[in-house]
């Protein structure tokens, strides 16, 4: 008896290969570019970074809150000082 071919089992040999050749080509080029350690390099560098700009920011933050608290303390004796000239008014107006 004589075996048949198979239809398109040379377009799937073909396929085959030239996926071992791609995924070949992918893992050198992945490589080539630093692979992990490149990532880990850049992940240390970007925590380095995201870690200054907290410090900065906190900085801020708290220059921030000082301004505020002395012009809060400053606006609030400015509030009982027209406070209690309105209420001097009120007296002299009812005398």
């Amino acid at each position: 008896m004589a075996e048949k071919a198979v239809k398109g089992e040379f377009r799937a040999t073909l396929a085959l290969i030239i996926a071992v050749i791609a995924l070949i080509f992918s893992i050198v080029s992945y490589q080539r570019t630093g692979g992990l350690a490149g990532l880990n390099d850049r992940i240390k560098t970007l925590q380095k970074s995201t870690d200054t700009l907290k410090k900065e920011t906190i900085q801020q933050m708290e220059k921030l809150e000082e301004k505020t608290k002395k012009y809060t303390k400053e606006t609030g004796e400015a509030l009982e000082k027209l406070g209690k000239t309105l209420i001097l008014e009120e007296v002299r107006e009812k005398k």
